[in-house]
Protein backbone atom coordinates (compact mmCIF):
# COMPACT_ATOMS: atom_id res chain seq x y z
CA UNK A 1 0.00 0.00 0.00
CA UNK A 2 1.36 3.34 -1.30
CA UNK A 3 -0.88 5.61 1.00
CA UNK A 4 1.12 8.52 2.90
CA UNK A 5 -0.72 10.27 6.27
CA UNK A 6 -3.36 12.89 5.51
CA UNK A 7 -1.45 16.24 5.43
CA UNK A 8 -3.85 18.97 7.42
CA UNK A 9 -2.10 22.61 7.59
CA UNK A 10 -3.07 24.62 10.20
CA UNK A 11 -5.68 27.23 8.94
CA UNK A 12 -6.89 30.75 9.83
CA UNK A 13 -9.58 32.38 9.41
CA UNK A 14 -11.00 33.32 6.18
CA UNK A 15 -10.14 37.17 5.93
CA UNK A 16 -9.93 39.49 3.05
CA UNK A 17 -8.03 39.08 -0.61
CA UNK A 18 -4.81 38.11 -1.70
CA UNK A 19 -3.78 39.79 -4.56
CA UNK A 20 -1.20 37.93 -6.79
CA UNK A 21 0.62 39.46 -9.88
CA UNK A 22 1.34 37.12 -12.59
CA UNK A 23 3.36 37.99 -15.68
CA UNK A 24 0.51 37.14 -17.86
CA UNK A 25 -2.83 35.67 -17.74
CA UNK A 26 -3.21 32.18 -19.70
CA UNK A 27 -4.93 32.01 -22.67
CA UNK A 28 -7.39 29.77 -21.39
CA UNK A 29 -8.47 28.20 -17.99
CA UNK A 30 -9.52 25.47 -19.49
CA UNK A 31 -8.60 22.35 -16.37
CA UNK A 32 -8.78 19.71 -19.00
CA UNK A 33 -6.26 20.82 -21.24
CA UNK A 34 -3.95 23.22 -19.46
CA UNK A 35 -0.41 22.88 -20.22
CA UNK A 36 1.38 25.84 -18.96
CA UNK A 37 2.71 27.08 -15.24
CA UNK A 38 0.70 30.06 -14.60
CA UNK A 39 -2.62 28.34 -16.11
CA UNK A 40 -1.50 25.41 -13.56
CA UNK A 41 -0.88 27.82 -10.65
CA UNK A 42 -4.48 29.36 -11.05
CA UNK A 43 -6.50 26.31 -11.58
CA UNK A 44 -4.71 24.46 -7.81
CA UNK A 45 -6.93 26.80 -6.61
CA UNK A 46 -9.82 25.32 -7.79
CA UNK A 47 -8.99 21.26 -8.97
CA UNK A 48 -7.77 18.82 -7.57
CA UNK A 49 -5.77 15.70 -8.24
CA UNK A 50 -5.71 11.99 -7.46
CA UNK A 51 -2.34 12.70 -4.90
CA UNK A 52 -0.73 16.40 -4.12
CA UNK A 53 2.38 17.35 -3.19
CA UNK A 54 3.65 19.37 0.31
CA UNK A 55 5.51 22.47 0.16
CA UNK A 56 8.70 19.76 1.25
CA UNK A 57 7.72 17.85 -1.96
CA UNK A 58 6.35 14.95 -0.65
CA UNK A 59 3.19 13.20 -2.10
CA UNK A 60 0.33 13.26 -0.06
CA UNK A 61 -3.22 11.95 -0.81
CA UNK A 62 -5.13 13.99 -2.68
CA UNK A 63 -8.98 12.89 -3.72
CA UNK A 64 -7.28 9.74 -3.64
CA UNK A 65 -6.48 8.39 -0.40
CA UNK A 66 -4.96 5.21 -0.82
CA UNK A 67 -3.43 3.60 -4.01
CA UNK A 68 -1.50 -0.39 -5.01
CA UNK A 69 0.17 -1.18 -7.97
CA UNK A 70 0.68 -4.80 -8.93
CA UNK A 71 3.98 -6.39 -8.74
CA UNK A 72 4.91 -5.09 -12.72
CA UNK A 73 3.29 -1.74 -12.26
CA UNK A 74 0.64 -2.74 -15.05
CA UNK A 75 -2.40 -2.13 -12.84
CA UNK A 76 -3.45 0.20 -9.92
CA UNK A 77 -6.41 -0.01 -7.22
CA UNK A 78 -7.46 3.22 -6.30
CA UNK A 79 -9.55 4.73 -3.57
CA UNK A 80 -11.04 8.06 -3.42
CA UNK A 81 -12.35 10.22 -0.39
CA UNK A 82 -15.76 10.37 0.73
CA UNK A 83 -17.77 13.22 1.82
CA UNK A 84 -16.45 15.18 -1.35
CA UNK A 85 -18.38 17.97 -2.84
CA UNK A 86 -17.73 19.31 -6.26
CA UNK A 87 -18.51 23.79 -6.43
CA UNK A 88 -21.63 22.50 -8.59
CA UNK A 89 -22.86 20.89 -5.35
CA UNK A 90 -23.17 17.05 -6.99
CA UNK A 91 -21.30 14.51 -4.54
CA UNK A 92 -17.79 13.36 -6.00
CA UNK A 93 -17.07 9.69 -6.72
CA UNK A 94 -14.38 7.30 -8.39
CA UNK A 95 -16.86 7.68 -11.74
CA UNK A 96 -15.74 11.22 -12.08
CA UNK A 97 -12.38 10.80 -11.86
CA UNK A 98 -13.01 7.91 -14.67
CA UNK A 99 -15.02 10.44 -16.82
CA UNK A 100 -12.23 13.42 -16.04
CA UNK A 101 -9.79 11.06 -17.62
CA UNK A 102 -12.01 10.73 -20.52
CA UNK A 103 -13.10 14.37 -21.45
CA UNK A 104 -9.11 15.44 -21.00
CA UNK A 105 -8.13 12.67 -23.43
CA UNK A 106 -10.65 13.59 -26.68
CA UNK A 107 -9.49 17.90 -25.98
CA UNK A 108 -7.08 18.98 -28.78
CA UNK A 109 -3.38 19.31 -27.87
CA UNK A 110 -1.21 18.26 -25.73
CA UNK A 111 -2.40 18.73 -22.25
CA UNK A 112 -0.05 17.13 -19.40
CA UNK A 113 -3.03 14.76 -18.39
CA UNK A 114 -2.42 13.55 -22.05
CA UNK A 115 1.19 12.56 -21.35
CA UNK A 116 0.37 10.57 -17.89
CA UNK A 117 -2.77 8.39 -19.60
CA UNK A 118 -0.90 7.91 -22.64
CA UNK A 119 -0.06 4.28 -20.98
CA UNK A 120 -4.06 3.51 -19.84
CA UNK A 121 -5.55 0.72 -22.36
CA UNK A 122 -8.06 2.18 -24.49
CA UNK A 123 -6.01 5.33 -24.87
CA UNK A 124 -5.57 4.99 -28.37
CA UNK A 125 -9.01 4.43 -29.43
CA UNK A 126 -10.15 7.44 -27.13
CA UNK A 127 -7.81 9.45 -28.92
CA UNK A 128 -9.05 8.63 -32.61
CA UNK A 129 -12.59 8.78 -31.29
CA UNK A 130 -12.86 5.21 -31.81
CA UNK A 131 -14.88 4.99 -28.92
CA UNK A 132 -15.97 7.22 -26.03
CA UNK A 133 -15.06 4.62 -23.02
CA UNK A 134 -11.64 4.16 -21.68
CA UNK A 135 -11.40 0.78 -21.50
CA UNK A 136 -8.53 0.81 -19.00
CA UNK A 137 -10.46 2.30 -16.03
CA UNK A 138 -12.98 0.49 -14.26
CA UNK A 139 -15.35 1.75 -11.67
CA UNK A 140 -15.62 -1.04 -8.86
CA UNK A 141 -18.06 1.16 -6.77
CA UNK A 142 -18.50 4.59 -5.55
CA UNK A 143 -14.86 5.00 -3.62
CA UNK A 144 -12.90 2.20 -5.65
CA UNK A 145 -11.36 2.41 -9.36
CA UNK A 146 -9.01 0.00 -11.42
CA UNK A 147 -6.48 1.02 -13.68
CA UNK A 148 -4.80 -1.41 -16.14
CA UNK A 149 -2.13 -0.05 -18.47
CA UNK A 150 -0.81 -2.02 -21.34
CA UNK A 151 2.31 -0.66 -20.09
CA UNK A 152 4.27 -0.51 -16.73
CA UNK A 153 3.58 2.69 -15.66
CA UNK A 154 5.40 2.94 -11.83
CA UNK A 155 3.93 6.38 -11.17
CA UNK A 156 0.72 6.72 -12.68
CA UNK A 157 -1.31 7.87 -9.17
CA UNK A 158 1.55 10.77 -9.10
CA UNK A 159 0.69 12.52 -12.24
CA UNK A 160 -1.45 16.15 -12.32
CA UNK A 161 -5.31 15.06 -13.47
CA UNK A 162 -7.54 17.87 -12.57
CA UNK A 163 -10.61 15.76 -11.41
CA UNK A 164 -14.03 18.05 -12.89
CA UNK A 165 -18.00 17.94 -12.52
CA UNK A 166 -18.19 16.76 -16.23
CA UNK A 167 -21.57 16.01 -15.44
CA UNK A 168 -22.46 19.72 -15.16
CA UNK A 169 -19.55 20.80 -18.05
CA UNK A 170 -21.90 19.05 -20.42
CA UNK A 171 -25.31 20.67 -19.51
CA UNK A 172 -23.15 24.03 -19.57
CA UNK A 173 -21.50 23.25 -23.09
CA UNK A 174 -18.94 25.40 -24.96
CA UNK A 175 -16.29 28.04 -22.62
CA UNK A 176 -17.90 26.28 -19.65
CA UNK A 177 -14.93 26.98 -17.86
CA UNK A 178 -14.97 31.45 -18.40
CA UNK A 179 -18.41 31.31 -15.88
CA UNK A 180 -18.38 28.29 -14.72
CA UNK A 181 -16.19 26.19 -11.27
CA UNK A 182 -16.46 22.63 -11.47
CA UNK A 183 -13.80 21.46 -9.49
CA UNK A 184 -13.45 20.54 -5.70
CA UNK A 185 -10.58 22.89 -4.94
CA UNK A 186 -10.41 25.34 -1.55
CA UNK A 187 -11.71 27.81 -4.26
CA UNK A 188 -14.19 28.29 -7.14
CA UNK A 189 -14.50 30.56 -9.76
CA UNK A 190 -16.41 33.90 -9.14
CA UNK A 191 -15.08 36.02 -12.43
CA UNK A 192 -12.88 36.89 -15.20
CA UNK A 193 -11.73 39.87 -17.01
CA UNK A 194 -9.84 39.04 -20.24
CA UNK A 195 -6.10 39.70 -19.97
CA UNK A 196 -7.03 41.74 -16.76
CA UNK A 197 -7.79 39.38 -13.66
CA UNK A 198 -9.17 36.21 -12.39
CA UNK A 199 -10.97 35.77 -9.00
CA UNK A 200 -11.23 32.77 -7.28
CA UNK A 201 -13.46 33.17 -3.61
CA UNK A 202 -13.54 30.59 -0.96
CA UNK A 203 -15.78 27.58 -1.03
CA UNK A 204 -18.18 26.61 1.37
CA UNK A 205 -18.17 23.22 0.18
CA UNK A 206 -14.37 22.86 0.90
CA UNK A 207 -14.06 20.14 3.38
CA UNK A 208 -10.78 21.53 5.69
CA UNK A 209 -12.44 24.30 6.75
CA UNK A 210 -12.06 27.75 6.38
CA UNK A 211 -10.14 29.11 3.59
CA UNK A 212 -6.98 31.61 4.20
CA UNK A 213 -8.47 34.28 2.49
CA UNK A 214 -12.03 35.30 1.27
CA UNK A 215 -10.99 35.79 -1.99
CA UNK A 216 -8.22 35.71 -4.49
CA UNK A 217 -7.29 37.73 -7.56
CA UNK A 218 -4.91 36.89 -9.97
CA UNK A 219 -3.85 40.29 -12.06
CA UNK A 220 -1.48 40.61 -14.94
CA UNK A 221 1.39 42.71 -14.11
CA UNK A 222 3.52 42.70 -17.01
CA UNK A 223 6.79 41.57 -17.60
CA UNK A 224 9.75 43.04 -16.22
CA UNK A 225 10.20 45.05 -13.51
CA UNK A 226 6.27 45.98 -13.44
CA UNK A 227 5.02 43.53 -10.81
CA UNK A 228 7.97 44.17 -8.21
CA UNK A 229 6.59 48.48 -9.09
CA UNK A 230 3.18 47.17 -7.83
CA UNK A 231 4.44 45.31 -4.83
CA UNK A 232 6.33 48.17 -3.64
CA UNK A 233 3.26 50.55 -4.26
CA UNK A 234 0.94 48.06 -2.11
CA UNK A 235 -0.82 47.36 -5.13
CA UNK A 236 -0.32 43.54 -5.01
CA UNK A 237 0.79 40.68 -2.22
CA UNK A 238 2.81 38.49 -4.15
CA UNK A 239 5.03 38.66 -7.09
CA UNK A 240 7.88 36.06 -8.52
CA UNK A 241 10.82 38.21 -9.09
CA UNK A 242 11.80 37.53 -13.09
CA UNK A 243 15.79 36.41 -13.26
CA UNK A 244 16.83 39.66 -15.00
CA UNK A 245 15.43 42.08 -11.49
CA UNK A 246 16.96 39.45 -9.20
CA UNK A 247 20.00 41.65 -8.28
CA UNK A 248 18.19 44.52 -7.99
CA UNK A 249 15.88 43.55 -5.76
CA UNK A 250 18.62 41.01 -3.72
CA UNK A 251 20.98 43.75 -3.14
CA UNK A 252 18.32 46.43 -2.13
CA UNK A 253 18.36 45.83 1.68
CA UNK A 254 14.31 47.15 1.57
CA UNK A 255 13.23 44.08 0.10
CA UNK A 256 15.07 42.13 2.60
CA UNK A 257 11.80 41.04 5.07
CA UNK A 258 9.45 40.34 2.01
CA UNK A 259 12.19 37.71 -0.08
CA UNK A 260 10.95 34.68 -0.11
CA UNK A 261 12.88 31.83 -1.80
CA UNK A 262 12.83 27.90 -2.67
CA UNK A 263 14.76 25.71 -5.14
CA UNK A 264 13.04 24.66 -8.24
CA UNK A 265 11.87 21.16 -8.94
CA UNK A 266 13.17 22.06 -13.13
CA UNK A 267 15.40 21.51 -15.72
CA UNK A 268 16.87 23.99 -17.09
CA UNK A 269 18.84 23.52 -20.54
CA UNK A 270 19.56 25.56 -23.83
CA UNK A 271 18.38 23.11 -26.35
CA UNK A 272 20.27 22.59 -29.50
CA UNK A 273 19.30 21.15 -32.83
CA UNK A 274 21.43 19.35 -34.94
CA UNK A 275 19.48 19.35 -37.89
CA UNK A 276 19.62 22.85 -38.42
CA UNK A 277 23.44 23.25 -37.14
CA UNK A 278 25.21 20.26 -37.88
CA UNK A 279 27.79 20.72 -35.41
CA UNK A 280 25.33 20.59 -32.25
CA UNK A 281 25.42 16.83 -33.16
CA UNK A 282 29.20 16.38 -32.22
CA UNK A 283 29.36 15.82 -28.54
CA UNK A 284 33.07 17.33 -28.45
CA UNK A 285 31.08 20.46 -29.89
CA UNK A 286 28.11 20.52 -26.87
CA UNK A 287 31.01 19.73 -24.33
CA UNK A 288 33.07 22.41 -25.54
CA UNK A 289 30.20 24.78 -25.14
CA UNK A 290 29.03 23.61 -22.21
CA UNK A 291 32.81 24.09 -20.86
CA UNK A 292 32.82 28.27 -21.77
CA UNK A 293 30.12 28.41 -18.76
CA UNK A 294 31.28 29.27 -15.59
CA UNK A 295 27.92 28.04 -13.67
CA UNK A 296 29.19 28.45 -9.86
CA UNK A 297 30.27 31.92 -11.05
CA UNK A 298 26.63 32.83 -12.18
CA UNK A 299 24.98 31.02 -9.41
CA UNK A 300 27.05 32.85 -6.97
CA UNK A 301 27.57 36.40 -8.75
CA UNK A 302 24.45 36.59 -11.14
CA UNK A 303 21.85 34.82 -9.42
CA UNK A 304 23.38 36.28 -5.30
CA UNK A 305 23.66 32.26 -4.27
CA UNK A 306 20.12 31.55 -4.47
CA UNK A 307 20.48 28.98 -7.42
CA UNK A 308 21.66 25.43 -7.76
CA UNK A 309 23.94 24.20 -10.31
CA UNK A 310 22.83 20.42 -11.43
CA UNK A 311 24.94 18.34 -13.05
CA UNK A 312 22.19 16.41 -15.28
CA UNK A 313 18.80 16.87 -16.46
CA UNK A 314 16.91 16.32 -12.82
CA UNK A 315 17.21 18.31 -10.04
CA UNK A 316 19.34 16.01 -7.46
CA UNK A 317 16.78 16.35 -5.10
CA UNK A 318 14.88 13.67 -7.02
CA UNK A 319 18.44 11.83 -8.03
CA UNK A 320 21.23 12.19 -6.91
CA UNK A 321 23.68 10.69 -9.39
CA UNK A 322 27.12 10.11 -8.86
CA UNK A 323 27.47 8.55 -12.24
CA UNK A 324 26.91 12.57 -13.67
CA UNK A 325 30.57 14.18 -14.59
CA UNK A 326 30.29 17.69 -12.96
CA UNK A 327 30.03 20.15 -15.10
CA UNK A 328 33.81 22.22 -15.32
CA UNK A 329 34.16 25.66 -16.64
CA UNK A 330 37.40 24.87 -18.52
CA UNK A 331 38.04 27.54 -21.26
CA UNK A 332 41.35 25.99 -22.72
CA UNK A 333 39.39 22.56 -22.70
CA UNK A 334 36.82 23.39 -24.54
CA UNK A 335 39.21 25.04 -26.81
CA UNK A 336 41.13 21.87 -27.73
CA UNK A 337 37.37 19.99 -28.06
CA UNK A 338 36.73 22.36 -30.89
CA UNK A 339 40.07 22.05 -32.44
CA UNK A 340 39.85 18.08 -31.80
CA UNK A 341 36.28 18.15 -33.73
CA UNK A 342 37.36 20.23 -36.69
CA UNK A 343 36.40 23.32 -35.83
CA UNK A 344 39.42 24.93 -34.72
CA UNK A 345 38.48 28.66 -32.87
CA UNK A 346 34.78 27.89 -33.93
CA UNK A 347 35.71 27.74 -37.46
CA UNK A 348 33.70 26.21 -39.96
CA UNK A 349 30.46 25.86 -37.54
CA UNK A 350 27.37 27.49 -39.33
CA UNK A 351 26.03 30.87 -37.60
CA UNK A 352 23.41 30.59 -35.45
CA UNK A 353 20.96 31.92 -33.28
CA UNK A 354 19.76 31.54 -29.54
CA UNK A 355 16.27 32.41 -28.72
CA UNK A 356 15.03 33.75 -25.31
CA UNK A 357 12.10 35.47 -24.20
CA UNK A 358 13.22 39.07 -23.44
CA UNK A 359 13.17 38.67 -19.07
CA UNK A 360 16.65 36.34 -19.85
CA UNK A 361 18.24 38.83 -21.79
CA UNK A 362 21.36 39.53 -19.03
CA UNK A 363 21.86 36.04 -18.01
CA UNK A 364 22.02 34.91 -22.00
CA UNK A 365 24.37 37.60 -22.91
CA UNK A 366 26.59 36.00 -21.11
CA UNK A 367 26.56 32.67 -22.44
CA UNK A 368 26.54 34.01 -25.99
CA UNK A 369 29.26 36.44 -25.54
CA UNK A 370 31.16 33.61 -23.88
CA UNK A 371 31.30 31.49 -26.63
CA UNK A 372 31.62 34.50 -29.44
CA UNK A 373 34.59 34.73 -27.72
CA UNK A 374 35.73 31.10 -28.29
CA UNK A 375 34.84 31.78 -32.08
CA UNK A 376 31.38 30.41 -32.01
CA UNK A 377 29.43 32.27 -33.77
CA UNK A 378 26.27 32.58 -31.65
CA UNK A 379 23.82 35.54 -31.82
CA UNK A 380 21.07 36.54 -29.37
CA UNK A 381 17.73 37.00 -30.00
CA UNK A 382 14.74 38.20 -28.35
CA UNK A 383 11.52 36.82 -29.13
CA UNK A 384 7.60 37.72 -27.93
CA UNK A 385 6.95 35.04 -25.14
CA UNK A 386 3.56 33.57 -26.71
CA UNK A 387 5.58 33.34 -30.64
CA UNK A 388 8.57 31.75 -28.35
CA UNK A 389 6.00 28.73 -26.62
CA UNK A 390 4.72 28.21 -30.44
CA UNK A 391 8.02 28.02 -32.23
CA UNK A 392 9.56 26.43 -29.49
CA UNK A 393 7.23 23.81 -29.33
CA UNK A 394 7.29 23.21 -33.34
CA UNK A 395 11.28 23.15 -32.39
CA UNK A 396 11.74 25.69 -35.30
CA UNK A 397 15.06 27.43 -33.92
CA UNK A 398 18.58 26.92 -34.04
CA UNK A 399 18.68 26.84 -30.22
CA UNK A 400 16.74 28.20 -27.36
CA UNK A 401 15.90 27.87 -23.81
CA UNK A 402 14.13 24.91 -22.75
CA UNK A 403 12.90 24.77 -19.39
CA UNK A 404 10.23 21.74 -17.52
CA UNK A 405 9.08 21.82 -14.01
CA UNK A 406 7.93 19.02 -12.68
CA UNK A 407 4.33 18.07 -11.28
CA UNK A 408 5.16 15.43 -9.44
CA UNK A 409 8.40 13.93 -7.30
CA UNK A 410 9.74 11.51 -9.43
CA UNK A 411 12.25 11.26 -11.96
CA UNK A 412 10.49 10.37 -14.67
CA UNK A 413 8.09 13.60 -14.76
CA UNK A 414 11.79 14.36 -16.79
CA UNK A 415 12.96 10.84 -18.44
CA UNK A 416 9.51 9.80 -19.81
CA UNK A 417 7.90 12.77 -20.43
CA UNK A 418 10.71 14.67 -21.72
CA UNK A 419 13.31 12.11 -23.90
CA UNK A 420 11.70 9.10 -25.00
CA UNK A 421 10.83 8.75 -28.75
CA UNK A 422 6.78 9.09 -28.10
CA UNK A 423 7.28 12.03 -25.83
CA UNK A 424 5.00 15.20 -27.02
CA UNK A 425 7.68 17.47 -25.38
CA UNK A 426 10.56 16.57 -26.16
CA UNK A 427 12.89 19.45 -26.59
CA UNK A 428 14.82 18.55 -30.18
CA UNK A 429 13.34 15.28 -31.75
CA UNK A 430 15.65 13.21 -30.18
CA UNK A 431 15.30 9.30 -30.24
CA UNK A 432 17.02 6.65 -29.00
CA UNK A 433 15.95 3.20 -28.75
CA UNK A 434 18.48 2.17 -25.85
CA UNK A 435 17.36 4.82 -23.32
CA UNK A 436 13.38 3.86 -24.41
CA UNK A 437 14.34 0.33 -23.03
CA UNK A 438 15.74 1.45 -19.58
CA UNK A 439 12.84 3.94 -19.15
CA UNK A 440 10.74 1.03 -20.01
CA UNK A 441 12.38 -1.50 -17.46
CA UNK A 442 12.12 1.54 -14.47
CA UNK A 443 7.99 1.88 -15.54
CA UNK A 444 8.21 -1.45 -14.00
CA UNK A 445 9.00 -1.29 -10.98
CA UNK A 446 7.26 -0.16 -8.18
CA UNK A 447 9.85 0.16 -5.16
CA UNK A 448 11.47 3.83 -5.61
CA UNK A 449 15.17 2.67 -4.63
CA UNK A 450 15.59 0.07 -6.83
CA UNK A 451 13.95 2.18 -9.91
CA UNK A 452 16.49 4.40 -9.06
CA UNK A 453 19.40 2.97 -10.15
CA UNK A 454 17.64 2.24 -13.57
CA UNK A 455 17.02 6.16 -13.50
CA UNK A 456 20.84 7.02 -13.17
CA UNK A 457 21.64 4.81 -15.84
CA UNK A 458 19.12 6.76 -18.41
CA UNK A 459 19.94 10.39 -17.28
CA UNK A 460 23.66 9.78 -18.26
CA UNK A 461 22.48 8.19 -21.79
CA UNK A 462 20.70 11.26 -21.78
CA UNK A 463 23.82 13.39 -20.85
CA UNK A 464 26.51 12.01 -23.06
CA UNK A 465 23.62 11.84 -26.12
CA UNK A 466 21.20 14.47 -26.39
CA UNK A 467 22.19 17.93 -27.75
CA UNK A 468 21.11 19.86 -24.95
CA UNK A 469 23.96 22.52 -22.42
CA UNK A 470 22.52 22.43 -18.70
CA UNK A 471 22.04 25.62 -17.43
CA UNK A 472 22.26 27.28 -13.96
CA UNK A 473 18.68 26.71 -12.34
CA UNK A 474 17.70 29.39 -10.03
CA UNK A 475 15.31 29.54 -7.20
CA UNK A 476 11.33 30.74 -7.09
CA UNK A 477 12.42 34.20 -5.34
CA UNK A 478 9.02 36.03 -4.94
CA UNK A 479 8.53 39.10 -2.93
CA UNK A 480 5.35 38.57 -0.59
CA UNK A 481 3.47 40.53 2.39
CA UNK A 482 3.15 39.57 5.67
CA UNK A 483 -0.29 37.98 4.97
CA UNK A 484 1.46 35.16 3.69
CA UNK A 485 3.52 32.22 4.91
CA UNK A 486 7.28 31.14 3.83
CA UNK A 487 6.34 27.99 2.52
CA UNK A 488 3.65 29.56 -0.16
CA UNK A 489 5.41 28.91 -3.00
CA UNK A 490 6.08 25.12 -3.39
CA UNK A 491 9.60 23.67 -5.22
CA UNK A 492 6.89 22.89 -8.36
CA UNK A 493 6.33 26.55 -9.04
CA UNK A 494 2.43 25.97 -7.70
CA UNK A 495 0.98 28.07 -5.08
CA UNK A 496 -0.18 26.37 -1.55
CA UNK A 497 -3.08 27.72 -1.15
CA UNK A 498 -4.33 24.87 1.59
Amino acid sequence: MAAAPVWAPARAAASGVLRIGVKSLPASLNPLTVNDLVARQILGAMYESLTTVDPQGRILPGLAVAWEASADARRWRLTVRDNVTFHTGRRFTAHDVKRSFEAALVTEGSNFAVLALSKVRGFRELRARETRDLAGVTVLDDRNLEVVCDEPCAVFPFARFNIVDMQAVEQAGGDWYRTLSAGTGTYRLLRTNDGIAIDVEASPLWRGGPAPFERVSFLATGIGNDGITLFNDSQIDFTFVDTDALRGVMDDPGFKRSLSNVPRMQMRVVALDPRRVPAFADLRVRRAMSLLIDRQAMAERFFRGVAAVHNGVVPPALLANERLEPLAYDPTRARQLLEEAGFPEGRGIDPFTVNVIPEYRREFVYYVSQWNNAGIPAKLVMSPRQEFIARSRRRDYDAFLFGWTATYPDPMNFLDELFTSRSRFNPVGWSNPAFDALIEQAMAIPDPGRRAEVYKDAEAMVMNDLPVLPLVVPDYVALRGNVLSDNFITPFGGLNFG
